[in-house]
């Protein structure tokens, strides 16, 4: 099989159907399936070691055949590979695989499949893609192990390759089965590629396989996301019609759909009709119902929902309580929302990190630090790790209040409390030491950031550039605008503004113009400051006359406000251009 590639997120499916198929004869494997339809749901990786543990059987037959054929030194080379696979040695136990089928043994399809994921958990795909080679090539390849390799691809971004592992399989004489096809359906809606995953679904019903609650709920859940409630519902009523009951799981993810559109009213009218079908809403109905309301001010319908909630015998859990905190804590109300914390507490639910984040940032904006500061020690003697978040909010408020020494000395211990720094917090830091003037460490953080393997994000490309351009070195800000595209990252109009003002200031005209035309090469469209920017830098370059032709022309088209066109006129004295103009502004 050659290696492929293409560069897209990965998915996992969250389960394994009930049923498969082969197209050819293969090996039979038996596995667990979760009778509970809400664990199904959860975020489980595929190909788990449930399945290993359902053919431990089948594996232990195999390895007593293969022993009586081989001889002691190999029997114990195969002892020696089964451990390795099991003690997750997989460079090691590919390297006993392939000195045993020399000697002629036929690996195993269950082994080989767990080394296929432990290659692509260690995103190592030549070493995947050679012992499915091996399997093709001196065993007997299932569905199992195809799909092991399919989910593996669109884990590590490659949909192409996934999908001519598909062809392969079906060359090899088998069919994909609704395993197969979710982890394709849910690999290109995690992308926003609704259409083509819809596409999939129709090559789904072409081979006969049948379509399961996940796939659909993948699928409205990927529909919501582009805002069409409508069209989710037709795929609820085809679910329906196909004879599939959908759960509390799928339901709640066409709640929070509407929800998020706004669509608060019809979301509870969903819930007044599944009530009548006898469909009780769960806790997570409630949680998402009750967010909508609040993040609407609707505090009394909230408070009515909540005694709805009570009297259905639905105890609320640690998210309806932070839901609560969280809005107490936008509205002023630290005070209630402490009370609220300690009544949770009371109620023996633990609070976690999203319980503790709103009042962090309250005290942190009400520039009471010691008490967020507090909070977060509090946290720690609770059981409660803070998180990242918790450490960033605080960090930030230091460094905006000009204390960067006390943020330092915290974020110099987020190791050793377990709490790694993240792209955010070398940010905050890089911003702030660089503004103190201590553009060295400043540029340390930036470099301690790469060797961690912590990839820098668009806020740290633009910080860095705004950083670079205030101190006149604007060719190397430049320089990381372009890197900034060969990352995949898209910079803004911010981003071009402020590179295209660092050019202004120096009066290095030429290269600012370079900057707009890069701009509109690249698809980003200028706007008013940006004309504005090159305008003013093209007069105090001495370039007065290009600077009144380059305003009559914007001018012309619009591209400058009235107001702009004052302000401009006031700086320079652009007055053919107030005369050809006046029409234009009613003068």
């Amino acid at each position: 099989m050659t290696s492929l590639s293409s560069k897209l997120v990965g998915f996992t499916i969250p389960f394994y159907s009930k049923t498969h198929k082969h197209c050819s004869s293969s090996h039979n494997r038996s596995f667990l399936t979760c009778a509970n339809s809400n664990l199904n749901h959860v975020n489980v990786k595929p190909f788990s070691t449930n399945l290993q543990a359902a053919a431990t059987t089948d594996a232990r037959q195999t390895s007593q055949t293969h022993s009586q054929s081989l001889g002691f030194r190999d029997t114990q080379m195969l002892k020696i590979f089964h451990r390795s696979c099991r003690a997750g040695n997989y460079i090691e136990a590919l390297h006993l695989l392939e000195s045993m089928v020399r000697k002629g043994y036929n690996p195993d399809v269950i082994l080989c499949t767990k080394l296929i994921k432990g290659f692509f958990n260690l995103r190592n795909v030549p070493k995947a893609v050679r012992v499915m080679e091996i399997l093709e090539k001196f065993g007997q390849p299932d569905v199992f192990a195809y799909n092991a390799l399919i989910n593996g691809f669109c884990k590590m971004n490659r949909i192409d390759d996934s999908t001519k592992v598909v062809d392969r399989m079906r060359s090899k004489g088998f069919c994909p089965d609704t395993v197969t096809y979710n982890i394709m359906i849910g690999s290109l809606c995690s992308r926003g590629k609704l259409g083509l995953a819809l596409k999939v679904l129709d090559q789904l019903l072409t081979d006969n396989c049948q379509p399961t609650v996940i796939t659909y709920t993948i699928l409205i859940e990927a529909t919501m996301l582009e805002g069409g409630v409508d069209e989710a519902l037709k795929l609820l009523d085809e679910m329906l019609s196909r004879g599939l009951k959908p759960d509390m799981f799928t339901y709640n993810t066409i709640i929070r759909g509407m929800c998020k559109e706004g669509m608060v009213k019809r979301a509870f009218e969903m819930i007044r009709n599944l009530e009548l079908k006898g469909c009780e809403p769960d806790v997570i109905s409630y949680n998402i119902l009750l967010r909508a309301l609040l993040n609407q001010g609707k505090w009394e319908e909230g408070e009515k929902l909540m005694t709805k909630m009570f009297s259905e015998r639905c105890e609320p859990n640690v998210v309806t309580y932070s839901i609560l905190i969280t809005t107490l804590c936008r509205d002023g109300k630290i005070d209630e929302a402490l009370n609220l914390l300690k009544l949770m507490k009371e109620k023996g639910l633990t609070p976690d990190a999203y319980s503790y984040d709103p009042l962090i940032a309250a005290f942190c904006r009400e520039g009471r630090l010691d008490l967020a500061i507090k909070f977060l020690e509090t946290m720690i003697s609770d059981g409660c790790l803070p998180d990242v978040v918790n450490y960033n909010t605080v960090l930030a408020t230091l460094c905006k209040n000009g204390k960067a020494d006390q943020a330092l000395e915290i974020f110099g211990k987020l190791g050793e409390v377990g709490c790694s720094p993240n792209s955010s917090s070398y940010n905050t830091m890089f911003s702030a030491l660089w503004s103190s003037g201590d553009k060295i460490r400043a540029l340390q953080m930036i470099s301690e950031m790469l060797n961690h393997g912590i990839d820098p994000d668009e806020i740290t490309y633009n910080s860095m550039i705004s950083c670079l351009c205030r101190e006149g070195m604007v060719d190397e800000a430049f320089e990381l605008l372009i890197d900034m595209r060969s990352c995949e990252f898209h910079p803004s109009v911010v981003t071009y503004n402020i590179v295209l003002l660092g050019y202004c200031k120096a009066h290095r005209i030429e290269e600012a113009i370079d900057v707009l035309e890069s701009m509109v090469e690249n698809g980003c469209r200028p706007n008013e400051t940006t004309y504005t920017m090159l305008i003013e830098g093209i007069g105090f370059a001495g370039y007065r006359a290009e600077a009144m032709e380059l305003t009559n022309d914007l001018v012309r088209i619009d591209a400058i406000s009235e107001y702009s066109f004052k302000r401009l006129h006031r700086t320079f004295p652009l007055l053919n251009v107030l005369q050809r103009s006046s029409l234009t502004f009613g003068h």
